[in-house]
């Protein structure tokens, strides 16, 4: 358990208390896992980093694809520090917001208070801040699994919570859609190449207000 101390579980951040044995197997980085129940749960999407980078990919082979775009692997989800306070669905195992559900329920539109909106003018300062830095990272060559890298490092210095990170069990920080993808893609390895249209979707959640980017 020694080498287990100190390290987190890259489904709900809690301790880590196994990692993956094919990982281990494959002499790949490890991933922690808190149980079973986490490690089932995020299997379908951490079985993909076993994969050869370099070879053939295709996840939904039974999928009719509408355009040329294909999707590259996805990496596992990376840490927050315990400092940084998380959404409820970040600590649920299927990452579902009761939170959310409970305030969708009361169909009561809330009134901020004046402290509230200047928290709310704050954290969308900061947001604009990490949406500025995701856009000098964008270009050709670039992989939007690096723009993702770039989102999460710039909320964390900020002390914000990506929002869309666990979200029903998204795994990244940020969305990225490349092309025809319409919404919410999930960053990859897929290297971006001259001519892509990306639209950038991002969510950050400071002292408790959640804001959103679009660009």
């Amino acid at each position: 358990m020694d080498d287990l101390e100190g390290k987190k579980c890259i489904g709900c951040q809690k301790p880590a208390k196994l990692r993956c044995p094919t990982c281990i197997k494959m002499s790949l980085p490890d991933a922690y896992f808190c149980d079973q129940s986490c490690f089932k749960a995020f299997w379908p999407i951490h079985k993909f980093s076993h994969s050869d980078v370099n070879g053939p990919y295709n996840p939904w082979p039974c999928y009719s694809f509408t355009g040329s775009l294909r999707p590259g692997r996805v990496t596992d989800r990376r840490p927050v520090p315990d400092h940084i306070p998380r959404p409820d669905y970040a600590l649920h195992p299927q990452g579902v917001s009761l939170e959310e559900r409970q305030s969708k329920s009361e169909r009561v539109i809330k009134v901020l208070t004046d402290e509230e909106k200047e928290g709310l003018k704050v954290a969308c300062k900061l947001g604009r801040e990490c949406l500025n830095e995701a856009a000098k990272a964008c270009g050709p060559g670039v992989t939007t699994e690096e723009i993702d890298r770039v989102v999460h490092e710039a909320a964390i210095e900020r002390d914000c919570y990506p929002s869309p990170l666990g979200y029903y069990k998204f795994p990244k920080s940020c969305c990225t859609s490349v092309n025809e993808v319409i919404c919410h893609g999930i960053p990859d390895m897929r290297k971006l190449e001259n001519g892509d249209l990306c639209n950038g979707n991002e969510d950050y959640r400071f002292c408790r207000k959640n804001i959103d980017f679009l660009e």
